[in-house]
């Protein structure tokens, strides 16, 4: 029977490989569909291309302070985090009906449990989240930002017994059993990875084309999470309770190159998470899953007129996260439309060249008010009922 559940749970997770792409937020990149290998700005480059810092020196001699990025998406196509609320209710209820022998709402309360339990069969749902923040320090000779971010993917599933279906079927409502837990369980399986890191970028020239490189060594914390617990039990915001999480603290490094081989052309390539790292969830009802943090190459172009930027990334290599669950390879496209001195739209778009995840379709618009404060959002949609969304402000001074 363990066997079997946890095929159920490895089936149930193939199809939520890696929800979002970025391993990180920032709003203008995600607008564009997560595009920022040759078209990041200042504020974002950190998480994806220090080399870029370097390039843009010339432009800017202000520091810039982005504080805080928050960003968020999931689906719950199934709703399932409501079937589990009405569960619990069905199983109390039903738990009290027995305790005071009212055999009419034993029977109501049975019943509702069998629907419930129905409903979350092969239930799933994702989510995703992330914060940071960077801060750029101008350098003609050599620029660089401190930044920190965190991500977190979190997997739920179901994983429903035939036999509490049978076992409720056939109860007695005079003569009721003693409640105990369903053998029906959720589950959450979860991996998280937060960098604390300085970029550091070196301006170069190649037959008087600009061109920079950029290395960023960082702090790095993997965390990860396997909580399974009985159906009635289940509570999805107690996944990360000490017991459930491990975690493994590490050196980890990014680089960057970039180049502008005319002007208003930007060729880039980074490599992200160069040191490989695999850390185990704990145990849970006897079975872990594998957290990877891997190598991630991806190369990127970008051509901006005076008031407009379309640019695309591809990645060069499958990424994984989790050992048991297939890769992903993003290609992403995106575009910018400085309508206004303090106002600009964005569009983008996203595509698993593996097939593995949803594609993504994103919007957002940045305001600037003044030469100081910067405000950004967006959104995103996808398949499976798939939403999100960035925040966050900038300071320039």
């Amino acid at each position: 029977m363990k066997k079997l559940k946890y095929a159920v749970y490895f089936a149930l997770l193939l199809p939520f490989t890696t929800m979002a792409g970025q391993q990180y937020y920032e709003a203008r990149s995600d607008a564009m569909g997560g595009t920022g290998v040759a078209s990041s700005n200042r504020e974002g480059a950190a998480f994806i291309n220090p080399a870029l810092l370097a390039l843009q020196t010339p432009q800017f001699n202000d520091f810039s302070l982005l504080l805080p990025v928050l960003g968020a998406d999931g689906a719950d196509k199934d709703q399932m985090i409501d079937k589990f609320d009405a569960l619990e209710e069905s199983y109390d209820g039903l738990e009290a009906a027995i305790n005071a022998s009212n055999a009419a709402a034993i029977d109501r309360f049975r019943t509702d449990l069998i629907n419930d339990l129905e409903s979350l069969k092969d239930n799933t749902a994702y989510v995703s989240a992330g914060v940071g923040f960077s801060l750029v320090i101008p350098n003609d000779k050599m620029p660089m930002a401190v930044f920190y971010k965190s991500y977190i993917d979190a997997i739920g599933v179901t994983a429903i017994e035939q036999s509490d279906i049978d076992a409720l079927t056939v109860i007695d409502p005079n003569n009721p059993p003693e409640v105990s837990d369903l053998d029906s369980q959720g589950a959450v399986v979860a991996g998280a990875v937060s960098d604390l890191g300085v970029a550091i970028s070196f301006p170069l020239s190649i037959v008087n084309m600009p061109i920079s490189v950029g290395v960023s060594p960082k702090f790095q914390r993997i965390d990860t999470y396997n909580y399974v617990v009985s159906a009635n039990n289940f509570e999805s915001s107690d996944f990360n309770d000490s017991k459930y999480r491990n975690d493994e603290s590490t050196f980890n490094l990014d680089i960057g190159v970039a180049m502008q081989p005319i002007e208003g052309l930007v060729v880039g390539l980074s490599g992200r998470n160069l040191i490989s790292q695999d850390v185990d969830t704990v145990e849970a009802q006897g079975r872990k899953f594998t957290y990877q943090v891997e190598p991630l190459f991806t190369a990127g172009i970008a051509y901006d007129w005076e008031s407009l930027t379309l640019t695309s990334d591809i990645d060069l290599n499958t990424h994984k996260r989790f050992d048991e669950i297939e890769g992903t390879q993003y290609w992403r496209l995106g575009g910018e439309v400085r309508a206004l001195d303090w106002l600009a739209l964005r569009m983008g778009y996203r595509h698993d060249m593996k097939d593995n995840t949803s594609n993504i379709y994103s919007l957002g618009t940045g305001f600037s008010i003044g030469q100081t404060f910067y405000l950004d959002f967006t959104g995103m949609m996808g398949s499976d009922d798939a939403i999100g969304g960035v925040l966050q402000t900038s300071y320039h001074f």
